[in-house]
């Protein structure tokens, strides 16, 4: 009986190793001309990936590989997929991203 319970374990173990590879991460290009923010953090001009994995609770900002911000978000479901990513924005702060071809979008939590 001491032997099943060591290989189911193992099994449990290697399982949830895998479980990162079955993770869909989305992601899109925003290019801020130095007048965006997300989160409280100004995004100079430039290019940027934002990066959402399925239903986590942060939004990765990154500049050329480095990190920028991490900023919570709340999932929402949307009536129709959208043809297009899009990132929203209201007063140059970046509020919600949609994803092409997702009924989920992220609206980023407000400080």
């Amino acid at each position: 009986m001491r032997l099943k319970a060591i290989q189911f374990l193992g099994v449990l173990g290697l399982l949830s190793l895998a479980l990162p590879v079955w993770a869909h991460t989305d992601s899109t290009t925003f290019h801020s001309d130095g007048t965006a923010t997300i989160g409280g953090t100004q995004l100079k001009a430039g290019d940027y990936q934002l990066k959402v994995e399925d239903n986590a609770a942060n939004l990765q900002v990154t500049h050329y590989g480095k990190v920028v911000a991490k900023v919570p978000v709340h999932w929402i479901q949307l009536p129709n997929k959208p043809d297009a990513t899009e990132v929203d924005l209201t007063k140059n702060q970046i509020v919600e991203v949609e994803f092409a071809g997702r009924t989920q979008a992220v609206q980023v939590q407000s400080n």
